[in-house]
């Protein structure tokens, strides 16, 4: 066999001391030459005739470089070579497959690609090899990240090549996609690796559905399951307060800037190079960002018509839903404290409002099921309410149905509690009740704009009996969580739907604390709330992806006047305010007290409060 050594600074001729010694192989370089006879060299292995050409051969491949020319005429003999390259061979094969190849001519190209199925066909044993290392070239060669998530044309037509080899491989092994999947979820980057090598692999796992669709559901649920390890290892307070670091970094920048003189300030200027605006502080926020950005664009692609955007592609659209909707049940409605991946949903719904209604109407059957675990009926319900009250796309009338359809139920569970002779006072036995009548006046209070704009509207209002709940013997006002109560007690009064401050202020003297440790109020236990809430679509605070969701997104628009909320009285005024998140808080001015009100809840992010 021959080969030529290239070295800088050595003369050594033994490409065996090259391979062996790597300190040196960075100083020189093999050129490989193909030997004359392939199959003697393989057949004198098999035979145990001789063994070191061989090995040096598999070295060679190893370690040289090979030119596309000199690569066409290996993959050509080993192709001649097919029915030898058993395990026994399995060295060489595997040095072939882990010969870089996307980037070679075209040629090149096809004959490696013809090699790869020739071999399959033959010995299906190397698919597992083979998928192996065409799904680790998934992931970008560098961490050089795509301007504007747009994959530059060498890395397209790179990641192309291989995306043909694989669908080609499906057709030939049909038994293989599943081993696909199996290798995608091995491969996928830890949560820590790097923003791009994410984006790469998240593209890329875009590109499979396009030839192999049967694989979408399965596949998106290996990424929701990945996007929900990155959301609740990026929580909301974290980032927030990242990104005020951020502004105060750069406030200090500019306050710097200009205490210099022109000259000064204008070099120094040139100096600094601000981060983007578009990169979340938080590594595994920025992350999820470029991810969700992903996903949120290809579901609009895949929805819509690619001669007309704005035409909706109404077959497509209801396949994609009903796969989504099996990721939500699976995936991301049973799991606690994410914040982000959810948004997925509110944003395929807001492409027609029968996907909202079906998507409610899912919820709602998730809510009366009494097979269904009572914590996953809680957080159906909270669903459903913060998606009727942030959804720019919910109708009123669909809004007042949903309504509706709480109100009887609440109705019915307190009608069947009241034929009782004593009701149950331990809260857990009724969660899915608390669950549901704090939806209820989260909704109204977050909606009653929408609700009182007309006299129909507010007439249908007074038909919710809003008074019989408040006042029923299960006592609401007491369980929910304080900032709706506070807000849907200054609605109810400003339109004299129903009075609760004087149930609120009988809770309150019923609520008191019993002893003070270390500074500390400790209140009666028996009073506590084992209810743990939140609502799932509070304000989206991811950069980029975010675009998506502001124009879909409704703010909380203010609460009634100051003169129709409860005053506090002088003693509760000095008492410690709640921390608001946007402005749901600031139309009323019952502030409950952290003093006077059970700590409710062991999460609550909902909007306008945050758990004190």
């Amino acid at each position: 066999m021959a080969v030529s050594v290239i070295s800088s600074g050595s003369c050594t001729p033994s490409i065996l001391k090259v391979a062996g010694n790597r300190s040196r192989a960075v100083q020189q370089r093999v050129r490989f030459q193909l030997p004359n006879d392939l199959r003697a060299i393989l057949l004198d292995f098999i035979n145990e005739k001789s063994l070191k050409p061989y090995e040096e051969l598999v070295c060679i491949l190893k370690d040289s470089e090979i030119q596309d020319e000199d690569l066409c005429e290996l993959l050509r003999k080993s192709r001649d070579c097919i029915s030898l390259l058993k395990q026994d061979l399995r060295h060489f094969v595997e040095a072939i497959l882990n010969l870089k190849w996307v980037h070679r001519t075209d040629k090149a190209v096809r004959e490696f690609q013809g090699f790869v199925l020739d071999l399959l066909s033959a010995h299906t044993y190397y698919t597992k090899y083979t998928l192996d290392k065409l799904v680790t070239s998934f992931k970008p060669d560098d961490d050089n990240e795509w301007v504007n998530s747009i994959p530059p044309e060498k890395d397209k037509r790179s990641f192309m090549k291989i995306h043909d080899l694989i669908s080609v491989i499906l057709q030939v092994i049909p038994m293989s996609s599943a081993l696909l999947v199996k290798t995608i979820r091995h491969h996928f980057p830890y949560l820590k690796r790097s923003a791009h090598e994410h984006e790469c692999y998240i593209y890329n796992i875009l590109k499979v559905f396009d030839y192999q669709p049967d694989l979408r559901t399965d596949l998106l649920l290996l990424v929701a399951s990945r996007l929900t390890i990155l959301d609740v290892n990026a929580p909301k307070a974290a980032i927030e307060e990242l990104e005020e670091e951020n502004e105060l970094e750069i406030d200090m920048d500019d306050q710097d800037v200009f205490a210099m003189d022109d000259s000064e300030a204008h070099e120094d200027h040139m100096a600094i190079k601000p981060q983007s605006p578009h990169r979340m502080k938080h590594p595994i926020a920025n992350t999820l960002d470029i991810i969700m950005e992903r996903l949120f664009q290809y579901m609009h692609t895949e929805c819509h018509e690619l001669k007309d955007p704005t035409l909706l592609n109404w077959d497509r659209t209801k396949k994609l839903y009903h796969e989504m909707l099996t990721v939500f049940d699976k995936m991301i409605l049973p799991t606690y404290a994410c914040h982000h991946i959810q948004f997925l949903m509110f944003y395929l719904c807001s492409f027609k409002q029968a996907l909202a209604e079906s998507f409610l109407n899912y919820l709602w059957q998730k809510v009366c099921s009494p097979n269904v675990a009572p914590v996953i009926r809680q957080t159906a319900v909270l669903y459903i309410s913060s998606l009727l009250a942030r959804a720019t796309y919910i109708p009123v009338s669909v809004l007042k149905n949903r309504i509706s359809d709480m109100a009887v139920w609440i109705h019915n569970y307190i009608s069947s509690q009241d034929g009782l002779e004593s009701v149950n006072s331990d809260v857990r036995v009724h969660t899915v009740f608390y669950a549901i009548c704090q939806a209820f006046f989260y909704i109204i209070a977050f909606r009653h704009k929408d609700l009182v704009n007309t006299k129909s509207n507010l007439v249908f209002l007074q038909s919710l009996n809003l008074t019989k709940i408040v006042t029923c013997r299960l006592n609401p006002l007491k369980v929910c969580l304080p900032a709706v109560v506070q807000n849907f007690a200054a609605v109810t009064r400003a339109y004299q739907l129903a009075y609760c401050y004087t149930i609120i202020e009988h809770n309150t003297r019923n609520t008191m604390p019993v002893a003070q440790q270390d500074g500390h109020i400790v209140k009666d236990k028996s009073e506590l709330v084992l209810l743990n809430t939140f609502f799932p679509f509070d304000p989206y605070i991811l950069y980029r992806s975010g675009c998506a969701i502001t124009p879909i997104y409704r703010e909380y628009q203010g609460s009634v006047s100051s003169e129709d909320s409860y005053d506090m009285s002088h003693e509760d005024k000095h008492l410690d305010e709640f921390e608001e998140d946007d402005d749901f808080l600031s139309g009323s001015s019952f502030v409950p007290s952290p003093v006077t009100y059970p700590e409710l809840f062991s999460y609550g992010s909902s909007p306008g409060f945050k758990h004190m």
